[in-house]
């Protein structure tokens, strides 16, 4: 008997299983094209020609759930087949709705406080983990709770009203996998000795089981099982828990029109991109086949037969770019695009020329880190980094600089001849976003309203009127190596989250309470730095892809609330104001009046602002 009640421990296990790691973009984005027959790993892209704010847009995430099954909780899953603009970011999110004692969990007995609200959760470690240890905690308002990849985990609500939560996970698709189902109702069934061996049970029992195929404990089964979750779950993601009520916001109903007369609870889940770098070749070599119509994720592969040394080959280095105009330089880069051959292999090169006093201007590339050895001539290289502080460095002749993933960064030649200098980028298609054309040059302009208020510029004074509190990993030391955070955003009426780039992640953000104007802006290399904005309500859910600039205002009377997942245990935040206007010590006035083509006078008074 005591076998067969530590296995009925083991039957509810409802469990979620990620992929372990998407590919990574090799464009700005690449929105699924349901619509193609052409089938690949996750979607074939539309044309990004078409590509609409819609497809980076869901609604409907404050709505609830339907508890009424046996386990008594719901999933709305909110991926890539619902949201086609995920399509390679590597991240989704759920709201998950549980009913009061939901998913059949054993008899509870709260240790400490009200037990409407808390949510109890817990992990499983690994055989070779010194024994299956168990890990759990009771969690309340406000509270955090990493789940490390690959674990068994489990939540369960021990209150006697409904609780709400909302999840992320680094998977565009990560797909559902419930152990009991899985085991004892799979189509055809495991064998009966197979599972009675592995569960150490005789074969009328497995029987018994399989023929349930959906688990409803009865409370006899429960108080048998009293010390044991039975609602685990397994997920190849990492996953952070926080734990939010209405109380939260003191004298602020958030949450209580997601669900009234209730005592609500939100749950924010953030899950990480776990490959940084562009997808691994699976064979000798993927040549761009360009002629090809069907758009995916980087190119399809040439028929290999067909493929000739001219594919792995370009010529033109040696050619000096023209250098007459307004910063000075130019960059004539060695793509994917001009190199068929590099398609997968995850690098590209640049040659960049300079006029004296020439400038290649302040950008960012989305992904990848790169390197750029001078190759002729005396070059002034600075890059910046979060906290705005700055790093410069002379290059000579011969000498190599790194410049970090992500981070702004410009080069400006401050001698009497030319330069030329020699880079590499850890992309086949890296992307670069200018700094003074994203920001003040997008198609349709950003709005001045916002842009005011991000450089203080007018009567608006330097506060921004948000405030980002983050979970990462500064805050949770056990979020080291998961890849994962979290943030909460308030904005007061009229507040902004001032544009701004996060070096290492996607984010994806959904409202709590109010309404927010969000927006983010595409790479130089997409037909010239598309602006693309939505206004978000209540239950709403936006997608800003990885290295992009973006941003979000609250154009309302009151305030609101948004919950953000970042696929990084610390993704960074670089404010384009901030970093550009603000840096210690200051970028060069000369360098700022010719990157955004204005006289220095205007530089110094904004410098002044920060």
């Amino acid at each position: 008997m005591a076998a067969k009640t530590l296995l009925l421990a083991l039957l509810a296990m409802a469990s979620s299983l990620a992929m372990a790691s998407d590919p990574s973009p090799l464009q700005d984005f690449c929105v699924a094209d349901k619509d193609s027959k052409v089938l690949v790993n996750g979607f074939v892209c539309k044309d990004p020609k078409v590509v609409k704010a819609e497809d980076f847009f869901f609604r409907g995430l404050d709505k609830a759930g339907d508890t009424g099954k046996k386990l008594g909780s719901n999933v709305t899953a909110v991926n890539v087949n619902k949201l086609a603009g995920l399509n390679t970011l590597g991240i989704s999110m759920v709201r998950i709705d549980y009913a009061p004692r939901g998913l059949n969990p054993p008899t509870l007995t709260p240790r400490h406080g009200d037990p409407h609200r808390q949510l109890f959760v817990g992990f499983v470690t690994s055989n070779s983990d010194n024994g299956n240890r168990l890990f759990t905690k009771m969690l309340k308002k406000g509270d955090v709770f990493v789940f490390p990849q690959g674990l068994i985990h489990f939540q369960f609500n021990p209150g006697y009203t409904n609780t709400v939560a909302i999840g992320a996970l680094s998977s565009q698709n990560p797909g559902t996998i419930t152990i009991a189902d899985a085991v004892f109702g799979s189509k055809p069934p495991i064998s009966d000795e197979v599972l009675a061996k592995a569960f150490q049970v005789d074969k009328k029992t497995i029987d018994w089981l399989q023929a349930q195929r959906t688990f409803q404990l009865s409370d006899q089964m429960l108080k048998n099982v009293s010390t044991l979750p039975l609602s685990l779950s397994l997920s190849l993601s990492p996953s952070i828990y926080i734990h939010l009520l209405r109380a939260f916001v003191p004298q602020h109903r958030l949450l209580q029109r997601w669900q009234p007369k209730s005592s609500s609870s939100l749950l924010a889940m953030a899950s990480s991109l776990a490959m940084a770098s562009d997808p691994s070749p699976l064979q000798d070599f993927c040549v761009a086949d360009k002629a090809s119509k069907v758009l995916v994720n980087g190119f399809v592969c040439k028929d290999p037969m067909q493929v000739t040394a001219e594919d792995f080959f370009a010529m033109g280095l040696d050619k000096a770019g023209n250098t007459e105009n307004k910063v000075g330089s130019m960059v004539t880069a060695v793509n994917v695009n001009k190199l068929a051959g590099l398609n997968t292999l995850g690098i590209s090169m640049v040659r960049i020329d300079y006029a004296p006093r020439g400038l290649n201007p302040p950008h960012t590339h989305p992904v990848p880190p790169r390197s750029s050895p001078t190759a002729l001539g005396r070059l002034r290289h600075i890059q910046h980094r979060q906290r705005q502080s700055s790093l410069h460095q002379d290059a000579e002749e011969g000498r190599r600089v790194c410049v970090p993933e992500g981070l702004i960064h410009f080069q400006f030649n401050p001698g009497h001849t030319k330069t030329v200098a020699i880079g590499a980028l850890s992309s086949q298609n890296p992307g670069t976003i200018t700094i003074a054309n994203a920001v003040f040059g997008s198609k349709p302009p950003i709005s001045d309203d916002v842009l005011a208020k991000a450089f203080q510029a007018g009567d608006t004074g330097k506060k921004l009127g948000s405030n980002v509190t983050a979970v990462n990993v500064n805050k949770i030391v056990g979020l080291n190596t998961l890849g994962i955070s979290m943030v909460r955003i308030d904005y007061a009426p009229k507040g902004l989250n001032a544009p701004h780039t996060h070096p290492r992640a996607t984010e994806i953000l959904t409202v709590i309470e109010g309404q927010l104007f969000v927006g983010f802006v595409t790479s130089n290399s997409d037909n010239g730095n598309r602006l693309f904005t939505k206004m978000l309500k209540k239950g709403d859910v936006f997608v800003f892809p990885e290295g992009l600039i973006h941003f979000q205002f609250n154009p309302g009377h009151t305030n609101t609330v948004a919950i953000g997942a970042l696929s990084s245990q610390n993704p960074g935040t670089i404010t384009i104001a901030n970093a550009v206007f603000g840096s210690k010590p200051p970028i060069s006035d000369e360098v700022l009046a010719k990157a955004f083509q204005v006289d220095k006078k205007t530089i110094d008074w904004l410098q002044a602002q920060f």
